[in-house]
């Protein structure tokens, strides 16, 4: 009797009280949701100089290590302030290779594929995203949920740094710099 009487209380609670107590329990993780996007935004007004400045090839190492950085960050983060922090470099890391892969891709590949490998790049980010949603599904009954299924995310980061290792810089970029 005494939890049906405390789902009466509940119900009797006013609305406007409910609403409030809601969006104020909701703003961190509004806040950390967004803070992704606002890294890719700016990682993608960074991305456009790093790539002229340093490279293609070098504007996507770090790129590719500021998600995984992100990633590690979240995965051991203890609080939303550690949460922020990386979701902020993986949006930074997200938005600079935004930037930057389609620009590698279509200076370094032969004109007659270029249209195809920049368009393959886009579908790939796609599957990639649906493909996360999967992990992710796997990861529902996993201890320690929600750290798994941030952290996962550095293996992509880790896989493309190592093949990018061992691509040459963008012909476009060396014969700008000569």
């Amino acid at each position: 009797m005494a939890s049906g009487k405390k789902i009466q209380e509940k119900k009797s609670i006013p609305l406007r009280i409910v609403l409030l107590t809601e969006n104020r329990c909701r703003r961190p993780q509004e806040m950390i949701v967004s803070m992704a996007v606002a890294g890719a935004i700016i990682g993608a007004a960074i991305g456009g100089w790093t790539t002229d400045r340093f490279g293609r090839r070098t504007s996507i190492l770090v790129a590719d290590f500021l998600f995984f950085a992100g990633a590690v960050v979240m995965a051991s983060a203890t609080g939303p302030a550690q949460l922020v922090v990386g979701r902020v470099f993986v949006g930074l890391g997200v938005g600079m290779a935004s930037m930057t892969s389609p620009l590698y891709i279509s200076e370094a590949s032969p004109a007659r594929i270029r249209g195809a490998l920049v368009s393959t790049n886009g579908f790939l980010i796609t599957g990639g995203q649906f493909l996360s949603y999967l992990i992710n599904l796997a990861f529902t009954k996993a201890p320690g949920t929600w750290r798994w299924m941030l952290g996962v995310a550095a293996l992509p980061a880790v896989v493309q740094f190592g093949l990018m290792l061992a691509l040459p810089e963008s012909p476009r970029w060396l014969y700008r710099k000569v």
